[in-house]
């Protein structure tokens, strides 16, 4: 597992985190009241924002902090950010991220679940379905349901990772997460493609690498080699001409996926190669394909 992809995402969090404790404690008595409040900060640096001091924000803080240290050092802040609240879910996803045995970060995983649970409440799960990732609370939460799907995945538990993708999705339909991308792939998966169909019936607006070569390949799985699968895979390759070289092998892969994906990039296509891999490996016939394809695109230019 590595912790480096996290770091830009956790900062941003840190400082939206501070930002909201310093409203609740001004209690602003009207919108334009908070808005000059704003305004003010504009230009400032959030850093300059007092610390929280209660248990669970110095906790959260601390998590933070572990995510921008060295291991060593990170262990020792999770250390102190549990003894501060014990169900700080984040906490055990940290620990989770570092660890490099699967089975034990699934365990830790599982723990942040739990706490995430505890925290929040049965209450909050009922009310606020729909709206999660949306409410700063929830994140851990989310964060430790995707870590835990990623890892089943990993040890072929393809249906329970399915399962968790989708509770996510239920609980945030917004998708801030890019669950749809990872669920479309493990649903490909599947030889019973009936759940993938439905699934991307139900997304037919979807245009990036994901749906493109996700689609080609359940061309090519559902009828083979046909002049409309070939045409489909084309569309795929206007969309991203990297995929295929990453995939074949033609470019070889970096040990981390990107942090930043842009459409039609090498980092998308990186990220989508990185995470499907293994599906168009198994399926027979289809690297040929690929390498076929690729051929013919050298002769034409």
């Amino acid at each position: 597992m590595s912790k480096k992809k996290n770091n830009y995402s956790m900062n941003t969090e840190k400082y939206l985190a501070k930002l909201m404790e310093e409203i609740k404690k001004r209690d602003f008595k009207s919108t334009d009241e908070l808005n000059d409040f704003i305004n003010n900060l504009m230009g400032q640096s959030l850093d300059d924002l007092p610390e929280r001091t209660d248990k669970k924000g110095r906790s959260q803080d601390l998590v933070f902090e572990a995510y921008e240290q060295p291991v060593s050092k990170g262990k020792q802040l999770v250390k102190q950010a549990l003894e501060l609240d014990p169900n700080n879910a984040d906490a055990y996803n940290y620990l989770a991220s570092i660890e490099k045995d699967i089975d034990k970060a699934i365990v830790m995983f599982e723990k942040a679940i739990k706490a995430g649970e505890k925290t929040l409440g049965k209450k909050f799960f009922k009310e606020e379905k729909g709206n999660f990732w949306g409410i700063l609370e929830t994140r851990p939460y989310m964060r430790a349901k995707a870590g835990l799907a990623e890892c089943l995945y990993v040890k072929k538990e393809v249906d329970k990772a399915i399962e968790i993708y989708e509770e996510m999705l239920e609980l945030n339909p917004n998708d801030n997460q890019g669950i749809r991308y990872l669920l479309s792939t493990l649903l490909l998966s599947k030889d019973d493609l009936t759940q993938f169909e439905l699934f991307i019936k139900n997304n037919e607006d979807e245009d990036c690498a994901v749906w493109n070569y996700n689609n080609a390949l359940y061309s090519f799985k559902k009828f083979g080699r046909t002049a409309k699968t070939e045409k489909i895979l084309m569309d795929a390759y206007k969309s991203n001409e990297f995929v295929i070289d990453y995939m074949l092998g033609i470019k070889k892969m970096p040990d981390e996926q990107p942090q930043y994906i842009g459409r039609g990039d090498e980092s998308e296509a990186i990220s989508y190669v990185y995470d499907s891999w293994t599906i168009w490996d198994k399926t027979e016939g289809a690297f040929d394909w690929l390498y076929e394809f690729k051929q013919n695109r050298l002769k034409m230019n």
